[in-house]
Parts: structure tokens; sequence; C-alpha cells
């Protein structure tokens, strides 16, 4: 070869640089950390926000229960029964819209950290590593431990709401509104045990989105 057209030493270097970089496969493992932090994040939000649609929509249940129409018509009490169950309904499917795809993010995340943790040399490192790992997958696994079964309690009170707003339907009366009284009773209990779900998966996923995100830039 003519040695203007042999590679430089520095080219060389550069050549297997970027080989050893783009094949390691690492380069995207912060990305891909981020995007599930992202998506726990998004739990956090949403739980929040089931918390208030929940409280909402029992009220609106409670009011119609009481058979207290002084204030407005029962017409427009049941009306705005129906928009809360509506809204309910909404919630439940953000919801979990929001958990598929962090159980789908966190798969990967998890299973590459921990057959890294017995790559280290260090025994140092890697004990430092399998502790980190731990807790992690501790705070994450709250997360999950609440939000999977939060689903479909979610899904479940929605429609229970939905079968008072059919039996209510064409019999709006007094002797129809004493009759679900112990139904009202029950839905009380679901709600109660689902907003302290829901509180679990919101403190979860805000203790582990504090406590694992990626630094900030500067100025964010």
């Amino acid at each position: 070869m003519h040695p203007a057209h042999r590679p430089s030493f520095a080219c060389s270097l550069l050549v297997v640089f970027t080989a050893c970089a783009t094949g390691s496969g690492r380069a995207d493992d912060p990305v891909q950390v981020d995007t599930m932090n992202g998506w726990i994040e998004r739990v956090h939000v949403e739980s929040e926000r089931s918390r208030q649609v929940i409280a909402d929509s029992f009220e609106r249940l409670n009011t119609l229960a009481a058979g207290r129409f002084d204030k407005e018509p029962a017409a427009s009490v049941y009306a705005r029964f129906v928009q809360s169950i509506d809204l309910a309904e909404q919630q439940a499917r953000r919801f979990r819209e929001v958990v598929q795809p962090m159980l789908a993010s966190a798969e990967p995340v998890f299973t590459q950290w921990a057959a890294d943790v017995k790559t280290y040399q260090s025994d140092r490192m890697r004990q430092r590593a399998e502790l980190r790992f731990a807790v992690a997958k501790e705070r994450y696994d709250a997360i999950a431990a609440a939000a999977v079964p939060a689903q479909d309690r979610l899904d479940a009170y929605v429609k229970a709401l939905r079968d008072h707003a059919t039996f209510l339907a064409h019999d709006l009366n007094a002797s129809a509104i004493d009759d679900i009284q112990d139904e009202v009773k029950a839905v009380a209990a679901t709600a109660r045990e689902l907003d302290r779900g829901m509180e679990s998966c919101q403190s979860a996923a805000r203790a582990f989105v504090e406590q694992q995100s990626l630094p900030a830039a500067a100025g964010r």
C-alpha cells in the first residue's frame, strides 16, 4: 500500500474506539432508564387524578343516596352523578394506559441491571451496585404492587357506580333510593380501599422518581 493511503495511527485508534463504543450496546441504557422514569412519573400523576375522581364520584352518589334535594332537583343531582361516572371511566382508562407502558419499560431495565451486577471485577463496586439495585427494585416493586391491582379495582368501582345509575334511571324516587342504602355502603368501603391503594401507588412512584431520576441539565 502506498504510504499516502495508509491510515494514520490516530485514525486507527479512532476506528477502534468507535467500534468499541458502538459495539458495547450500553449507550442507550440511560435513555431506557429515563423512559421508565417518565412512565413512573405519569403513574404518579394519574394516581393523584384517580383519587380525585373517586372522591368526586362517590360524593355525587352519596348526595343522591341521601335523598335531600332542597338545593337542586333530584334529576339534576342524578345527572351530575352520571357525569362523574363518565369522568371516572375516562380516568380508569388513562390510568391503565400509563401502568402497562411502565411495566413494559421497566422489565428490560431491571433485567439488564441484574445481569450487570454480576459482571463487576471490583468487589467493592459490586457490593455497592447490589445494594443500589436492591433498593431501586424494592421501590419499583412497591409501585407495581399498588398499581396493577388498582387498575382492576378502579374498573370494578366504575361498574358499581354504573349499576346504581342504571337502577335509578327509571325509578328515581324515595323508595328506590332507600332500597340501595346497603349497596351504597359497600361502594363507600370500595372507594376507601381504592383511595388507599392509589395513595400508596402515588407515594411509591414519587419516592422512586425523586431518588432515581437522571440529573437535570443546568437551567432546567
